[in-house]
């Protein structure tokens, strides 16, 4: 094969490998006993068992649940940054005894922005969450160095901007590339709304990063913001951003697959850089260990949404089906009973058996997606077709034929369940298991298909079987975004178990640091 463009190599290596200037801290480094780390972690891991979120994005969740809880408890910054990074250290979210103790205040800053723009009420109080949820991104970014993926996304960026074009409709230039930047961000580290709103805001109000302009007199800035809400939140929602992300996806995963297989130093990676045909047989073995992650992220996703549903939605419902059933209809039906207790985590279990990662064919469409990013030339990229404008009587057709799907599927699951005896009571909560575990287990295929870019092929079966389950997806999505508003568990971990927990480590390590004071003076 031919050698790889050698600007492109340099910009990937330079990617890779960013130049980190050494920089002299003065100060001490931020550690927290062994021993409260030890019972931090504990509880971590507990309570995000009750409280699903993709792996990548649990650092952050964990930052917005502390710093909501803090906000309440301690309106001094610079106290309510120290508590909150040294809670994230023994929680082992970061590194112990590495980060400066420079970074409070740092941290502190960002606090105050927030807090200042609070005190204005420009906004509603859902506004204000969505600027929490952005703060808590802008956090993360300053305790955990993110060079490399953000250098990753610029040249994915560079890359495939000249080779996507939208058909159909007429877009502007700015657009399109903004469209093009938010998918790379989605396809290549799988940024959230949150993640992708911190971008986007600090391209629309620069003033953001410059708090000591504007924290004398913050008003104006808050005012701004709640409009700049509006405008990020209609780019993350347009109408072709899922068709831009399907487009950018293949070559997203062909440049994480380089990413892994290319050695951890920089000359070794130059070199096989330099030889294709060796770093052909690199790729298909860093793919094969790619699926292999892939098969144990989805044994673990698997667990985990079980003990989810059992703690979260399962147990609670079964506490109220056996009392109502008793009042209302005097008596248990056992098999519809025994149906609800373990139809949820058998169906789970089952999708994540069924579930199968890629094989060969998919192999070679990421290494030539990789020989595409590393040579000249604009890449091939699928035009963007718009959708289809419809007259009124077609939409009208179309919408009556799209709300009879729901009818036919829900009508159907509760035929069946009524001639296995359900009561009504029992009908309602295995609707409830069957929309909302059928969306977990979406969820889950979804994220083991994180590495396929091979189209799978649609058979009569499988439109059938989306025929059935779509209205039973879209169901299952709305009931996990609002019963998640009020999820019982998190409740009690949240503000009845978690801030005396957490007082009374911060007491513990207080009597920890005094014994060895003690002890230094022997």
């Amino acid at each position: 094969m031919e050698e790889y463009s050698k600007q492109l190599t340099e910009q990937v290596l330079k990617a890779l490998f960013p130049k980190v200037e050494e920089k002299e801290t003065e100060g001490q480094k931020l550690s927290v006993h062994e021993t409260i780390s030890r019972f931090s972690f504990l509880y971590e891991r507990i309570r995000n068992a009750v409280d699903y979120k993709d792996e990548h994005l649990i650092r952050k969740a964990a930052i917005l649940r502390i710093l909501k809880r803090l906000l309440i408890l301690e309106a001094n910054p610079e106290a309510l940054a120290g508590s909150l990074i040294k809670e994230l250290i023994g929680a082992r979210y970061l590194p112990n005894g590495q980060l400066p103790d420079t970074v409070v205040k740092d941290v502190a800053l960002l606090v105050q922005k927030y807090q200042a723009v609070a005190r204005i009420n420009a906004g509603s109080e859902r506004h204000l969450e969505w600027l929490r949820g952005v703060l808590s991104v802008e956090i993360e970014e300053t305790l955990v160095d993110q060079t490399k993926e953000k250098a990753l996304v610029m040249f994915l960026y560079e890359r495939v901007i000249g080779g996507l074009r939208v058909d159909g409709m007429s877009m502007e230039e700015t657009e399109r590339r903004l469209q093009v930047y938010v998918a790379c961000y989605r396809s290549l580290i799988k940024a959230d709304d949150e993640m992708l709103g911190y971008k986007l805001l600090r391209a629309y109000l620069p003033e953001w990063l410059d708090a000591q302009d504007w924290l004398i007199n913050p008003r104006p800035i808050a005012e701004r913001l709640v409009a700049i809400e509006r405008r990020i939140k209609l780019r993350l929602r347009h109408k072709l951003s899922q068709q831009f992300l399907r487009a950018i996806k293949p070559y997203a995963v062909s440049l994480g697959l380089l990413r892994d297989a290319l050695p951890e130093d920089k000359e070794q990676a130059a070199e096989l850089l330099n030889q294709p045909d060796q770093l052909a047989v690199v790729l298909d073995r860093t793919a094969e260990e790619r699926y292999a992650k892939a098969r144990g992220k989805l044994r673990r996703g698997t667990m985990r949404a079980i003990v989810y549903l059992f703690f979260t939605k399962m147990l609670v419902a079964l506490l109220l089906e056996v009392p109502l059933e008793w009042l209302w209809y005097k008596g248990v039906n056992k098999v519809a009973l025994g149906i609800n207790l373990l139809f949820p985590p058998l169906l789970m279990f089952f999708v994540g058996l069924l579930i199968r990662v890629p094989g060969p064919e998919n192999t070679a469409k990421l290494k030539s997606g990789v020989d595409d990013l590393l040579s000249e030339g604009v890449l091939k990229i699928k035009n963007i077709k718009a959708p289809k404008m419809r007259n009124k009587m077609t939409t009208f057709w179309f919408t009556l034929a799209y709300i009879s799907t729901f009818i036919l599927s829900f009508g159907l699951t509760i035929s069946v369940l009524r001639t296995l005896a359900f009561t009504w009571l029992s009908v309602a909560i295995f609707i409830f298991f069957l929309c909302v575990v059928s969306f977990f287990a979406f969820r889950l295929r979804t994220t083991a298909r994180e590495v396929v870019v091979i189209e799978g092929k649609q058979g009569f079966f499988s439109m059938l079987v989306d025929f059935y389950s779509f209205p039973i997806l879209r169901a299952g999505k709305w009931l996990s975004r609002s019963i998640n508003r009020i999820n019982v568990f998190l409740f009690i971990f949240d503000f009845l178990f978690e801030a005396p927990f957490k007082l009374f480590l911060v007491i513990l390590e207080e009597w920890f640091a005094f014994m060895k004071e003690k002890k230094e003076e022997l």
